[in-house]
């Protein structure tokens, strides 16, 4: 009877063993976004190893927004609210991107933050909103040279994709329970 129980302590421990390896922590990461023009329509994505289908709410605010009064017209300028829905990315990571108008949008740095609707995973990162330039008419007929220097972005981490749900664990855990109690029995 002695290696019954300790073949079953074994199985208890490999089952709890596999459970934890294979449980990633969700993360979301977001792609940079650099400076964006007032009216333009910006691209705000990123990675994540959430499996797809799942829904993130992404939220932009000017930095320094404070509670404003509710009854005055026009709501809170510079702010834009929504879902991002995970896509099936590559075999490293999936992928998810939200659209953001910022018309309206008053010169300044925004923060951005991504959050998961169902867990805990959470991101966020700053941009800044310069005032779109006017045209100013030219004496010369020459074209105006537009160069601008290269700029390069650090590669984003690339989590590993991952469907395991929070309640996994918990599953396997009452589990191995189960079968611990059944073999004390015996």
């Amino acid at each position: 009877m002695n290696i019954i129980k300790v073949v079953g302590l074994a199985v208890v421990l490999l089952l709890a063993a596999g459970v934890c390896g294979t449980a990633a922590a969700e993360q979301v990461d977001i792609n940079e976004i650099g400076d964006v023009t007032t009216g333009e329509m910006v691209t705000i994505s990123g990675t994540t190893n959430i499996a797809p289908g799942n829904r993130l709410a992404v939220t932009v605010t000017p930095i320094g927004f404070a509670p404003t009064n509710k009854s005055a017209p026009g709501g809170a300028a510079g702010t834009s609210a929504g879902t991002a829905v995970v896509q099936k990315g590559n075999a490293t990571a999936n992928t998810w991107a939200f659209e953001a108008d910022t018309t309206g949008f008053e010169p300044g740095e925004y923060t951005v933050i991504v959050e998961w609707v169902e867990g805990d995973a959470t991101a966020s990162t700053k941009f800044t909103v310069s005032e779109a330039a006017l045209a100013m008419p030219t004496a010369t007929t020459a074209p105006p040279s537009t160069t601008r220097p290269a700029t390069t972005t650090a590669p984003a981490r690339s989590p590993t994709p991952t469907a395991a749900a929070p309640a996994m664990p918990l599953a396997v855990a009452m589990a191995a329970c189960a079968l611990a109690g059944y073999l004390r029995r015996r």
